[in-house]
């Protein structure tokens, strides 16, 4: 019965459609501003190496929208579905296998919140052959980190999305979550120097099939491999094997207007292979992972005293 009242209360969050931001989710300043002001970064510097050593891939990264200094990771394709926890000195926090879920080709993953609940997208969207029938999202409640991480947890599925794009498969490395307007962001990895950005509503049923994710852009930069959008919805930052590219949205805004203006490119430290970035608790820290053992905690903080970053 518990699990039932969870449930309504999640659809019943996802479905109430609000494009703009709650008192607490409005970046402080000017009620009237436009589009958020560039942050100034220092150089990129890694903080830790992760404890774990069954994370040899680290495919998709997020930082806990509701607990300072937790991370939540999981590896590329040949894994178990399983989320792994840490925190900003990598210390391992435990595994969470994820109940009724397949690991096709797990490639991100966001971090977000509505209200006082936190919860984690799963992005099983890579199709390095563009020939998936369609792919899968999952969502689950964000787990209370354990005091025991030596035994894995187990963790339902709360609601499962199946879709497919309007102009048929592609490879995916990048998805996530506008808690603001309520919507799925994801872009392709096709290559070339032009990535396709597409759209999902948050789901109002448990179990969505057939779904449609709708186009709304091109963006000029090389392959896409992860991206997040920040606590308060109006940054969205798109990685790739270099740097990242971030686009920013005026509070009324709609993301096809923000993908249609140039972007501000982000200087990223070097990795063996990026596939991973998101942003902190704070909305403004970057942080990343690379496809390596030990695989590295990276941070890039702000570089204005008032915009430090997290602590460590």
């Amino acid at each position: 019965m518990k699990k039932l009242i969870l449930l309504a209360m999640i659809l019943a969050a996802f479905a109430c459609v609000n494009v703009t931001a709650t008192a607490a989710e409005k970046p402080a300043g000017d009620e009237n501003a436009a589009a958020p002001e560039p942050i100034s970064y220092q150089a990129g510097k890694e903080i830790a190496r992760l404890a774990n050593p069954a994370i040899t891939e680290s495919s998709g990264l997020a930082a806990s929208r509701l607990h300072d200094g937790v991370f939540w990771t999981h590896n590329d394709s040949g894994d178990k579905p399983v989320l792994y926890a840490f925190n900003s000195k990598g210390e391992d926090l435990g595994v969470y296998l994820i109940k009724d879920a397949r690991a096709a080709d797990w490639e991100d993953m966001a971090s977000f919140s509505i209200g006082k609940k936190g919860f984690l997208l799963i992005a099983d969207v890579g199709d390095n052959g563009a020939r998936r029938k369609s792919c899968t999202l999952y969502f689950v409640v964000e787990p209370t980190v354990r005091a025991r991480p030596d035994k894995p947890a187990s963790v339902p599925v709360m609601v499962r999305v199946d879709f497919t794009y309007e102009d048929g498969p592609h490879n995916c490395e990048s998805a996530a979550v506008d808690p603001v307007r309520k919507e799925i962001l994801l872009v392709s990895k096709t290559g070339g120097g032009t990535c396709k950005t597409y759209l999902l509503p948050l789901p109002r049923k448990r179990v969505v099939s057939g779904a449609v994710a709708k186009a709304v852009g091109t963006l000029g930069m090389p392959t896409a491999t992860a991206m997040d959008v920040s606590p308060d919805g109006l940054r969205a930052v798109v990685l790739t094997y270099g740097d990242a590219y971030e686009y920013t949205r005026e509070k009324d805004e709609d993301w096809k207007a923000a993908f249609a203006r140039a972007p501000r490119r982000i200087g990223m430290p070097k990795r063996a292979q990026g596939e991973s970035i998101c942003y902190g608790r704070d909305g403004r820290t970057l942080y990343l992972t690379s496809e390596k053992v030990p695989c590295p905690l990276l941070q890039v903080a702000p570089t204005l005293a008032a915009d430090a970053a997290e602590p460590e």
